[in-house]
């Protein structure tokens, strides 16, 4: 009841997160998609189509379906593939940096067709590894067990195909145990 009352000044802060949205599209093999980025500070580094979400368009969002449509916009601009915002794709449990204050999340999207726009590549969790430990400029964004690798190795853990499923559920439990270090 007291909480209530509090004056908007005396309130403890509140966490503003940046929020992104990455898609993990599959091949007929089971391995994920990767698009590298062409301009900017990352250029030359690998990441999964997708990106931020606009702070203005996640106030005024009435439900979850905001990333969704995020994911499908964030895709058609960087690989050229249409996709139609479906709900029962699996928004995984988010990669949480900075302290809580950037949060991205990974979601699987099932029947992709081909990319039609960008450098991009597909993935077997071998070729994710070799990638992450890549040099500076040609990686996987930021390098091996940072945000991104962890997005695409809990991606690949819903890789249609099974062998592809364990070797990213080995290689993310390895990340995870040298980030508690």
């Amino acid at each position: 009841m007291e909480a209530r009352s509090i004056e908007r000044d005396s309130r403890p802060a509140v966490l503003q997160p940046t929020i992104g949205v990455f898609g993990g599209l599959f091949d007929t093999q089971g391995r994920v998609l990767a698009k590298q980025i062409e301009t900017g500070t990352f250029a030359g580094e690998w990441d999964a189509p997708g990106g931020g979400i606009d702070a203005q368009m996640a106030s005024q969002a009435p439900d979850e379906q905001i990333l969704f449509q995020e994911l499908v916009r964030h895709i058609e601009d960087e690989v050229g593939i249409y996709l139609i915002p479906y709900l029962e794709w699996r928004i995984l449990t988010p990669a949480v940096l900075r302290g809580g204050g950037d949060w991205a999340f990974p979601v699987v999207v099932d029947g992709v067709e081909e990319p039609t726009k960008g450098i991009t590549q597909f993935l077997s969790p071998e070729e994710l590894e070799e990638l992450a430990r890549g040099p500076e400029g040609s990686r996987i964004l930021s390098g091996w067990g940072k945000r991104m690798h962890r997005i695409f190795l809990r991606l690949l853990q819903y890789s249609p195909n099974a062998a592809y499923r364990e070797q990213a559920a080995r290689s993310f439990e390895e990340v995870r145990k040298y980030m508690k270090g």
